[in-house]
């Protein structure tokens, strides 16, 4: 799936010719005060006791939880509650969303990369985001810190069917098809984003998020096939390890 021009700044005639794609959480947002504990608070509510920070780590480390409603779901389930995936999703969406009543998690989220790092990798490279996140809460989180201008495209939950979420490589191969560049690199921080990138044929980079046990789930990244990871996102533009042009 390949576009025969890149549509980076808009610019059909633009030079570049070298993408990096991101995942959302984990890697450009610290999620271990929203997306985390309305895991934590959702697993609480049905159940009277709240899911362990280890045990949400051990499922994203396993793969194939790469959706939050998904893990929710799972831990429920390894307590013996069975509900309807709807309750699930309606209670966890009230924790992390907020209502009319109560401001949500949302609201503890922090931005990673420093904007002046992210300008400087946007004049020489396309750049874009690959996310299980529903368009609503990126593009929230996008423009809320200021940064909705500095991607080339945006690729959300919405923009493909379930089956085909992370770690299928297809939401991926979906943001190449609109940036046509020759050259990507996908940055993500679970096994699930390091299996999509290399379904679609781009080089993985493994980052290491906030609160987790870094030298384990670097060892688990690179046994995947990371290609290299990051203690956090902040390096990518320290060397040239990625070959990302920052000139």
């Amino acid at each position: 799936m390949k576009a025969e021009t890149t549509v980076c700044d808009s610019n059909p005639e633009s030079t570049k010719d070298y993408a990096i794609l991101f995942d959302m959480d984990g890697v450009l947002v610290d999620v271990s005060e929203s997306y985390r504990k309305a895991i934590q608070e959702t697993v609480k509510f049905f159940t009277g006791k709240s899911a362990l920070l280890a045990e949400i780590q051990a499922l994203k480390e396993k793969g194939g939880y790469n959706n939050d409603w998904d893990l929710t779901e799972a831990i429920l389930l390894e307590r013996g509650k069975v509900l309807p995936k709807a309750e699930i999703i309606r209670k966890f969406q009230e924790i992390y969303w907020g209502t009319d009543r109560k401001r949500g998690l949302i609201d503890n989220e922090k931005w990673l990369l420093p904007k002046e790092q992210l300008a400087t990798l946007r004049k020489k490279n396309c750049l874009g985001i690959v996310t299980g996140r529903p368009r609503e809460e990126t593009l929230f989180t996008l423009k809320k810190f200021g940064v909705d201008d500095m991607f080339d495209v945006v690729v959300a939950m919405e923009d493909y069917p379930p089956e085909k979420a992370k770690p299928d490589g297809y939401p991926i191969e979906l943001a190449l098809e609109k940036l046509g560049t020759r050259e990507t690199v996908y940055v993500g921080d679970s096994v699930d984003d390091i299996t999509a990138a290399k379904r679609a044929g781009v080089k993985p980079i493994g980052c290491i998020p906030s609160g987790v046990r870094a030298s384990q789930l670097k060892d688990l990244l690179l046994r995947h096939g990371a290609k290299k990871v990051l203690d956090n996102i902040s390096e990518i533009t320290k060397g040239d390890s990625l070959n990302v042009k920052v000139e």
